[in-house]
This record gives C-alpha cells, structure tokens and sequence, in this order.
C-alpha cells in the first residue's frame, strides 16, 4: 500500500498558526532532537495493575467503539484493566460540522473528538458519561510526551493520546498520513495538541519514535492481548466507498496503526488480536439486539447525542458520527481476524490444545505447555491429522517486502515446512487469511486465500507437497473451513452472498455455491466465517451466524441435499466451532451477549428438522449451556473416543481455559485454568 506521493517536512518551517491557532516547525533530520527539547511532561507512572491489562492501539479517537466494541465494553464489565492509545489527533479537517463554510479549528475538533472518548469510557466504565478523568501530559522514555488520561473513580482505565498530525497535508501540500511514517517516506510527522490538553508541546515524533514508545508502553502495560485493526485490510471489491483508501478496503491510518501496533506486540511475545475496519460495511451485520445497544450507547455519547455538557467550547464529541447508535455502515459489525486460537491435537496421552503462547507454537502437556519451535506466528492454527498449520508474518516498512507465508509442522518429525504463499511476497502476500486444513491419512491438503478470489491449495502425498494451485470461484470473505475422507475433499467459505464449496480429491476440484436453506426461502448468507465437520456417514455440517443477528445456524447435507436450522443466541461476534462424537453427538461452541462460551450439545438427527432441499432453515429452540468466564477468541471443542467432551478457549485474564462433561453429561458451566 504505497503513499501516494513523497511527503517532506525535511528542514522547513510549516506555518499553520492561521489556521490551527500554533506554529509547527517540522525539521526531520533533529526529530529526536525536537521530541526531547520539548519532553517535559510527568514521567510515564506505571500502571496499577490490579488484573489482567488489554491494550488498545487505534489511529483514531473511535476506532475502538465502532470496530472492537462490544468487547471493550465486556471485557471492562469482567474487571479487566484497559489501556487505549490513541496515534493521529484525528483532525480530519478541523470542522466538528458537515458544513463545509464553517471555520477550520484542527485543534478544536481534534479536542471534541478526545472529549468524546473520556466520556463514551466513562459510560462503559462507570455508567456514568461525566465521570471526571484526571489529565496530565506525561513523558515517555522515548523521548514523546503524550497526554495521559486516567478515570479518577477507576484509575485502571487508561487513554493515551499522541496526538499525530496526520491530515497537515491539508496545509503544507505534502503527503503526511501515518502510512506515509511507517514506510519511511515521511521523515517525522508534527504533533498537533488539542486545545485544552495538557499537550501543549510544539515537537515532532519520527519513526524510531513511535516504535520506542509503542514498545515501551507494552512493556509497561504488559497487556494480556493486544487489540488493534487489521494490517492486512481486504482488497476493494466493485465501488470505493467513502474513506476507503485506494485499493483496499479500511482508512490508511488504520493500516498504519495496525502496522506499528503488530510490529511491536510481534517484538513483545504478546498475544494481538485484528479487527475488521472498513470492510464491515461489504458483510451482513452479526450484532444481535444486546450488542447493538451496547455499541450504539457508546458510539451516541462519543458523538455527543446526549447533549452532554463537558464545559469545553470545542464540543464534547464528534458531529461527523452517523448514528444513531452504530448505524447501518460498518458500525453494524465487529469482526476479530484471528480466531482460531486453539486447535486440538490428538496425542499419546489423550487430546491436547494447541496455541500461539508468546507468538510461537506450543501445546499443553500434563506436564505443562511445550514449545514447538517453528517461527512466530499470527495467533490462528489449523490443525489435520499430524500436521499443524500457521501463518509465519514478515512486516515491513517496504510495501514489495511483506510475507504471509504458511509453515506446517509434521508432528511425527517435529519439523517445520516453509510452504510460502500463493502471491510470494508484496501487497498481494497480505489477502491469505487464516489457513484451513485436511487429511485423510493419506493426502493432505492445506488451504488459504487466493489475492485474485477463490482459493490456493497445496495437496501432499507419498511423493511430496505439491505447488501453490489456485480454485477459481468468487473471493471469499474469510477464512474457509476443509474436510475430508477417502479421497474427498470439501472446502467451504462465506461469499457476499452465498456459501460456496470447492470439492475435490486434492488434485482435480469442482466449484459451485451451495444456496444452503435460508430465512423466506433465500439462500443462506452468513454474517461471518463458516466452520465445519464431516460425519461418519459423509454428510457434512456448516455452522455460521445469521445475517443481521448473532443467531447460529446449522446445516447438514451433502451434494444437493441439505437441511437447516436456525438456534436462537442472543449475542456474540465468534464464528461457531463444531466437533463431532463416536455417538453421533455434536458440540456447537461460541460467545454470548456476555462475552461467556455459550455451549450446546445436539444429536445428528435434530439437523434434519426442516427436510431435504430448498427451503427455511427451521427454528430449533434450545437452551445453551453459559460458561463462567469471558473469552477472547472462538472456543475449541473435542469429544474423547468415550465420549467425554472437551472444551479450550482464551479467556479475558490471558490464559487458556477448559472444561469438560462426561459422556452423555450436559455441557459444563464451571471452567478452570487449562495449566
């Protein structure tokens, strides 16, 4: 995603005084020099600590409300600590008006917009949008000075405001998006201080800057996860639509953000978490009636819908925010990247859970987690017979120099397999998603993406892996969900407006959409990734979340035959994970409204409600089983050869979590630490 054009700021003065209300000179090669010339805030006080710290690392005052909540909110509502730092002032430009005749203020509306984070915090925080928040500028070791904000009535809850000023291209001519700082073509970018902030230094941040404090702040934090938008945003299908950058489908400072943020968690070891951005705008909604009303609650009190009074003449938050509540845009949406967290594993001593633990591979033995060696790895496994699968990131400051490469660990030899990338390196390397895999004892087959649609596949067999081979078919949202027996194989993933299905015996592969049973006798669209199991018998079952709700819906089928239900669940955003039992049991595992695994156990022959071929998918009402912790990412679920039912997931503290129900049990309420 290159800049569009080289931006200066090389030894010249900028003045903006006229516009902004303060001079900037901007002289990049005494950056540095600069920061420490005008650090002389607080030192950086270390945090409280009082649990588990998630840390937020956005381009934008509401990044965090319109495409991570409602798990802020939840998370918060658990007990956990939260820090969100916040890189660009978010001037935009400079009017807290859509009328354009109206006064530029760059450090006004940048204030208003900062004043309506406090206040949507405050909200979720303390249910009460005026709480006080004590505000001081504070000093990294970096050298930046930045405006910390602490909730006076709950000094866990951190904003830290840097303050980058992004759009002084507006005045200057020259490219000065964060996009343009991470890929070296911007030498350092000007600090704009948001009038009334304790913010006041004229300075400018470079590169090595904004890294070091990136770093550093982790390091203080120690955060559990690291929350940030997506690196890799999708490329653009048909129109742009409004701020979407040229070509892929998100703003360039969210792409920069998320760049600087995974750069420093992937240095860190700490567990990081993508979100969608833009692009939710292109998928149905997934935000059942719970989840709308807590995101929209937050998203109204940032754009100042309350009327709220915060005695500040800017604004007490952002005009430019269509609502009410989330809207029908992206805000309708929260999609995380990478969750398929945990992948179990068939030992000697019995079924295992395999994880990304400080950004590389490990399982958890009775003896404890075991390190599996092999590169670091974006936080997603699949897993098929003795193979493990993940996504090995390389990120640059060069556009051409990005890899997503794809390892493979044979757990027989203990050794690892670069199976690179369909596109090689470059811009296109950054489309592959999550991975899927099968294996039928004799081929294997290892599945991603394909940056032109459809999807690449390399098969193994006796003879070896074979080539990168692309599956033509339409591009698909997400990561796909493979299966496989005997020599068939079946790949499935969500479409805009479909399901489609790549079957095969891993050389030789057919196409076509599956038009599953829907709601009013449409084809079924689901509002996120698809997940999938094979029975016994070769039928398969696709679990995903309905369009325009959090319910999930179940099909089973094969070729032209399928059967659909629809289970009511009231909230949560994670794709259901399935597993099969020897008794033809099958467990459905996600979230809730509550951000609890929400577990249901069904025979086989409850899917088939609702008949064979087109049709309804059936209503099948049945209470879920709600665990007593919060998680993170999709649950992992697998039934024991007696069937006993296991259950993983990566719970708000950081740590996995697991439990289990023995054969013919219900589902368990009570979970415990896996280690």
């Amino acid at each position: 995603m290159p800049s569009p054009r080289t931006p200066h700021l090389r030894r010249r003065d900028l003045l903006v005084g006229g516009l902004a209300g303060l001079a900037v000179t901007a002289a990049a090669a005494e950056s540095t020099r600069s920061v420490w010339d005008a650090a002389s805030g607080a030192p950086f006080p270390e945090p409280p600590r009082t649990g588990p710290v998630h840390l937020m690392v956005g381009a934008h005052p509401d990044d965090c409300l319109y495409f991570v909540n409602p798990r802020v909110a939840r998370v918060l509502e658990d007990g956990a600590n939260l820090c969100t730092v916040v890189l660009t002032a978010g001037e935009a430009d400079g009017r807290n008006t859509w009328d354009t005749a109206a006064p530029v203020d760059y450090a006004g509306y940048a204030a208003a917009r900062n004043n309506g984070l406090r206040r949507a915090y405050a909200l979720m925080a303390l249910a009460d949008p005026d709480a006080p928040w004590d505000r001081t500028r504070a000093t990294l070791g970096s050298g930046q000075d930045v405006e910390l904000c602490v909730l006076r009535d709950r000094p866990e809850v951190h904003l830290v405001f840097c303050s980058l000023w992004t759009n002084l291209g507006r005045v200057t001519g020259d490219f000065t998006r964060l996009l343009a700082l991470w890929e070296g073509r911007l030498d350092a970018s000007a600090v704009l201080p948001p009038s009334g902030s304790p913010l006041d230094s004229e300075s400018t941040v470079d590169r090595a800057t904004v890294r070091a404090s990136l770093a550093e702040l982790l390091d203080r934090y120690r955060p559990v996860v690291v929350n940030t938008l997506d690196p890799d945003p999708d490329p653009v299908v048909g129109e742009r639509l409004g701020a979407e950058q040229t070509g892929y489908s998100d703003h360039i400072d969210h792409t920069a953000a998320a760049l600087f943020a995974w750069e420093a968690a992937l240095a860190a070891g700490a567990t990081a978490e993508s979100w969608r951005g833009y692009y939710n705008r292109r998928w149905p909604g997934n935000l059942g009636p719970a989840d709308l009303d807590t995101k929209g609650a937050a998203l109204d009190v940032y754009a100042w819908a309350d009327g709220g009074d915060c005695g500040h003449d800017p604004g007490c938050g952002d005009r430019l925010i269509v609502g009410p509540g989330a809207g029908t845009t992206y805000g309708h949406a929260t999609h995380p990247r990478y969750t398929q967290a945990v992948a179990p594993l068939a030992t000697a001593e019995g079924i295992a859970p395999a994880a990304v633990r400080g950004g590389r591979a490990a399982v958890l033995r009775d003896s404890g987690w075991e390190d599996l060696g092999g590169p670091a790895l974006l936080p997603s496994l699949a897993a098929a017979g003795t193979r493990l699968y993940g996504v090995h990131p390389v990120l640059t400051a060069d556009p051409d120099g990005h890899r997503r490469d794809l390892y493979c660990l044979d757990r027989d030899t203990g050794a690892w397999e670069d199976l690179g990338n369909p596109a090689g390196a470059g811009p296109a390397a950054r489309t592959v998603g999550q991975p899927a895999a099968a294996d039928d004892g004799a081929t294997a087959v290892a599945c991603l993406r394909h940056p032109d649609g459809g999807l690449a596949v390399r098969t193994r067999t006796a003879g070896g892996w074979s080539e990168w081979a692309r599956l033509e078919g339409p591009a698909v949202h997400e990561a796909p969900a493979a299966v496989g027996a005997a020599g068939a194989f079946t790949i499935v993933a969500a479409t805009p407006d479909n399901i489609a299905a790549w079957e095969g015996d891993g050389t030789a592969w057919t196409h076509r959409n599956l038009d599953l049973p829907g709601a009013d006798g449409a084809a079924h669209i689901p509002a996120g990734a698809v997940t999938a199991a094979q029975a016994p018998d070769g039928r398969i079952v696709i679990a995903s979340r309905a369009a325009g709700s959090s319910d999930v819906v179940l099909h089973l089928g094969r070729g032209d035959a399928w059967t659909g239900v629809r289970v009511p669940l009231e909230g949560g955003i994670l794709s259901p994970a399935l597993a099969l039992g020897p008794d033809g049991a099958l467990a459905v595992v996600c979230d809730d409204g509550s951000g609890a695994p929400a577990v249901l156990v069904l025979d086989l022959a409850d899917l088939e409600a609702s008949g064979s071929g087109a049709g309804d998918a059936a209503l099948l009402s049945r209470p879920w089983t709600r665990g007593d912790v919060t998680v993170l990412k999709r649950p992992a679920a697998a039934f024991g050869s007696d069937g006993s039912l296991r259950l993983w997931a990566l719970a708000a503290d950081g740590e996995l979590w697991t439990a289990q129900a023995g054969p013919g049990a219900p589902p368990p309420v009570g979970w415990e630490p896996a280690a």
